[in-house]
């Protein structure tokens, strides 16, 4: 028997923690369902994440980032001087930080949308420069079916909206797409 590669050994290994929480076939059939939404495979350990299902839409600048919380019905928080902020380097308790508004990096103060409600459903949004992150399934480790129907029922009301999205959502193998698993998406596609 000729002994395994370490690169396949490494493989192994990656697909066992994929689908550790999921099997291959299930995540085969989320990946089907879902246009625009991606299941995350969390990073684990230390980082203390969990998985999600997120879409990430692109945006130009402050006003381009506006427009499309209005075009998707978020509401957003935009502080006409700029407000407080933490100082690095100085210890706060967790009430005196919790004060701070967490600020949209490169904009004239919004504030991150969080927590929040899009088209009825509970969703955790982030914005970066130039990105709108959607996380479904926040409070829990694991993505449940219920979470893929809620992505399902988003898809609906975000694909008419012509946005411009990016994906995946973050340049990781962590997310299940075409571009880290091209032969999964070519079976899937009967290619």
């Amino acid at each position: 028997m000729k002994p395994r590669s370490r690169e396949s050994n490494v493989l192994d290994r990656w697909d066992s923690y994929v689908y550790e929480s999921h099997s291959k076939e299930t995540i085969i059939n989320w990946a089907l369902r879902m246009k625009l939404f991606r299941f995350f495979r969390a990073y684990g350990g230390h980082a203390n994440d969990g998985d999600s299902v997120d879409v990430a839409i692109r945006y130009a600048d402050s006003e381009d980032l506006i427009s499309i919380f209005e075009r998707i019905g978020i509401r957003y928080n935009r502080f006409t001087t700029k407000p407080e902020q933490a100082v690095p380097g100085t210890s706060y308790t967790g009430d005196e930080f919790s004060r701070f508004p967490r600020l949209i990096p490169g904009t004239r103060w919004i504030e991150q949308p969080c927590h929040t409600v899009l088209f009825g459903e509970e969703v955790f949004i982030w914005c970066d420069l130039g990105g709108i992150k959607i996380s479904i399934g926040t409070g829990r480790y694991n993505v449940v079916e219920d979470d893929i129907l809620v992505a399902e029922r988003l898809e609906k009301r975000l694909m008419p909206l012509k946005l411009s999205y990016i994906d995946p959502p973050c340049r990781t193998r962590h997310y299940i797409c075409p571009q880290y698993y091209p032969d999964l998406y070519d079976r899937m596609n009967g290619n």
